[in-house]
């Protein structure tokens, strides 16, 4: 026995094909896309997030990320023009009110469905160059609401409207005003210069141009710099209040 020699034993890694159903993708896209459309229409409270997550988790995993990301965009979009076609019919002063609450319902969906595609946003976004999921979000709202050819020039007009009445002693809403300036600032430098910036600097240097003549025509030079220094003040607590200056510190 013991002149025996001793026999090699090998054992081979055991290997299980893992059989995907093929119309997986399909079915959990659907179940995320549902999950996207109850957000949107404030029905959240009946999802769970852990499961939603998980399928997200898995469509990525299972090579599906294409198919997520893509459905994404395409159902947020939907959801964008449906809100585009309600700030539109807003009338007179329920406009800015009924855009900024579009904004704020966008953001809280955002957030949440920012959370259920975290895996995507870490591993399969910068792996194949696709732009965040927040900042999809912005770029979509952007798009489908600011720039809207029925919006953009209106709420240019609402802004500077509502500046020129203040600015000729009418009492306007602030708090709103600010969340509207906000919300271009969020959306980035370069659509609050375009879209609300320069025209607003045109406008407060036509207005002031013609005040200024209007005063040095009836006011002896006393007035005149007292009623010019109650305007910069004024204009101070004004790009105080809106944000201005806040931006300029960070720019």
């Amino acid at each position: 026995m013991s002149g025996q020699k001793k026999k090699n034993f090998q054992i081979e890694a055991f290997k299980h094909k893992v059989v995907v159903d093929p119309n997986y993708a399909d079915k959990t896209w659907k179940i995320l896309e549902h999950a996207i459309h109850e957000i949107y229409n404030h029905n959240a409270s009946g999802l769970s997030f852990e499961e939603l997550y998980r399928n997200a988790y898995n469509m990525v995993l299972h090579k599906c990320g294409e198919k997520l990301y893509s459905g994404l965009v395409s159902t947020m979009t939907l959801h964008l023009q449906t809100m585009s076609k309600s700030i539109e019919a807003a009338q007179g002063p329920l406009f800015l009110d009924e855009l900024n609450t579009k904004w704020n319902e966008h953001n809280k969906a955002l957030q949440m469905i920012r959370d259920i595609l975290m895996y995507m946003d870490r591993t399969f976004i910068p792996s194949h160059n696709k732009t965040p999921v927040h900042e999809l979000g912005l770029n979509l709202w952007r798009d489908n609401i600011i720039h809207s050819s029925k919006i953009q020039p209106r709420l240019l007009n609402t802004i500077l409207d509502l500046i020129f009445s203040e600015r000729s002693g009418e009492v306007i809403n602030r708090g709103l005003m600010r969340n509207i300036i906000k919300m271009l600032m969020d959306l980035g430098s370069s659509v609050y210069q375009e879209d609300f910036e320069k025209q607003f600097l045109d406008v407060s240097a036509d207005f002031y141009r013609a005040e200024s003549q209007e005063f040095i025509e009836c006011s002896d030079c006393g007035d005149y710099l007292i009623k010019a220094e109650r305007r910069l003040n004024e204009e101070i607590e004004r790009v105080t209040l809106f944000g201005h200056k806040e931006r300029n510190q960070n720019h």
